[in-house]
Parts: structure tokens; C-alpha cells; sequence
């Protein structure tokens, strides 16, 4: 398996009340300068950890314990929300390979844009409530959006 896309991840209402939070005027964003390890360069953006360093780092951890508990990870190696402010052209970010062991990735879209992942020569575009779940040492990488303020998604890494 290379990817697998699942619509309607999550239930539909604790999902609508998670976004809600997320893209409230309340939630922390921490500034990044670079995307993907890409410094020196334009690139940016904002993150929210909700577990590092083999523990949870945010008071807002209990809002991804009911997606742990759809993906039972046998290992939880971190969670952050993304938010890529919007950009005047599509802008694609360096590839990466978010660790270099094996691992899972699931990025859950917080919101519909036209912003996207690009795994290999696939492009899966933002659409709100949809994971993708792959092999997050295999090089991919993040895009901003060009239709909406920001592009917003949770990005885990587990085994």
C-alpha cells in the first residue's frame, strides 16, 4: 500500500465540532520558518502539537484520542495541525519523508481547498473529513492553497 484515501473519516459531528475548535479564533498556532526542513527559503507556516516527545504537549490532546482510537496504533510517535496560509499561486513544498524507518502517516483535512498532498506522482486534494493514510517515509510532500484563507490539517505519524 502506497495510499489509501477514506472519505467521511470521521463522525460527522464530533468531526464538525473538532473543526470548529481548530479553526476557532482561541486555538494556538505556533509560527514555523520553513516547511519541511526547508530553510532558508519563503516557505512557512503554523503548527499545533498535540503529542511529541512520547507525550501529549497540549491541552487539546483529547480532541485526536477518539481518532487514535479508530487507527489503534501499535506505537504513537507524534500529531500536529498544519495550517498553511493561503498563497497568491500553488505552491508546492520540498518532499520529505517525515522519518526515515517505517512508519504510518494520516493526514485528516480539517477543511476543503485546493491545496493537497503529492505522494509520488498522485496529488489528493483537501477535502474536509477526508484521510489519507500511507507509508510517511516514502517522499511526499505539502501544498498551500490558492482558494481559501488557509489550508488546515492534522498530520500523525504512528506504527
Amino acid at each position: 500500500m502506497i495510499y489509501k484515501v477514506i472519505k467521511n473519516f470521521y463522525d460527522k459531528d464530533k468531526f464538525k465540532e473538532m473543526q470548529k475548535i481548530i479553526q476557532g479564533d482561541n486555538f494556538p498556532f505556533y509560527f514555523n520558518d520553513g516547511v519541511a526542513d526547508s530553510r532558508p527559503t519563503n516557505d512557512f507556516y503554523f503548527t499545533h502539537a498535540f503529542y511529541r516527545d512520547h507525550q501529549p504537549c497540549s491541552p487539546y490532546y483529547k480532541l485526536i484520542i477518539p481518532i487514535l482510537d479508530i487507527i489503534k496504533p501499535k506505537a504513537f510517535i507524534k500529531a500536529k495541525v498544519n495550517l498553511y496560509p493561503r498563497t497568491e499561486k500553488l505552491h508546492h513544498h520540498k518532499k520529505h519523508q517525515d522519518f526515515n524507518f517505517d512508519h504510518y502517516g494520516l493526514i485528516l483535512s480539517i477543511n476543503t481547498c485546493n491545496g493537497g498532498t503529492q505522494i509520488g506522482s498522485n496529488f489528493i486534494p483537501s477535502i474536509e473529513n477526508q484521510a489519507i493514510i500511507f507509508k510517511a517515509n516514502i517522499p511526499h510532500n505539502s501544498t498551500t492553497c490558492t482558494d481559501k484563507k488557509a489550508r488546515y490539517n492534522i498530520n500523525f505519524n504512528y506504527l
